[in-house]
């Protein structure tokens, strides 16, 4: 993987973690929802690991925001 690519995981997962907190969901609270491991979840969340497009729709769903959110990075 490149460091390019690193830097994108960290970046969605940033903003998966940001809007979730923003909704006053805890990780477990998603996981419950979605059937989703809570590593797994810190894992995406973190930039470690690669995620589906169907993994992103659930979160999203589970923290009532659109994925397309999930993409809207700041520098």
């Amino acid at each position: 993987m490149t460091e390019a690519e690193k830097n994108y995981l960290f970046d969605v997962g940033r903003n998966i973690a940001k809007l979730r907190r923003q909704h006053g969901f805890s990780q477990l609270d998603i996981c419950v929802q979605i059937d989703m491991e809570k590593s797994n979840l810190s894992s995406i969340e973190n930039g470690r690991q690669n995620f589906t497009a169907l993994t992103l729709l659930k979160i999203a769903e589970a923290i009532g925001v659109g994925v397309h959110e999930f993409f809207q990075f700041t520098k």
